[in-house]
């Protein structure tokens, strides 16, 4: 017979490790909204072998801080040709982490965007 003691330390285990997971799996998808008639920036030098490739990537890497009442920022990049030929966005472990820590006031933004080309 198992004592009461062990029961509830399983049951926080199990707990945690559900926490654990959920939060860890928050972080593993990404979204790109890419344009379907548009030229993206060329980048010969780019060779990464995925989406990318051969392309002019730019991307926005830092750390938000909101205000008591703020619920939402806006971040405005411009592209010398105007507009954008994709942008995506990816959650990372950290920023989940960051943002639950610091319940939601503190965010960490992650975008990579490609640029249309200029018409000559």
């Amino acid at each position: 017979m198992e004592s009461s003691t062990s029961t509830g330390k399983r049951k926080i285990h199990s707990l945690f490790l559900t926490g654990f997971l959920l939060i860890f799996l928050s972080s593993c998808y990404s979204v790109r909204i890419v344009s379907r008639d548009g030229v993206p920036e060329p980048n010969p030098l780019n060779t990464s072998g995925n989406f990318y490739k051969g392309k002019k990537v730019n991307v926005i890497d830092k750390t938000i801080t909101l205000k008591l009442l703020q619920g939402e920022f806006y971040l405005v990049e411009n592209c010398a040709s105007g507009g954008f030929y994709s942008i995506e966005y990816r959650p990372t472990l950290g920023g989940v982490l960051l943002s639950a820590i610091t319940l939601g006031k503190k965010r960490q933004v992650k975008v990579k965007y490609v640029c249309l080309k200029q018409s000559e």
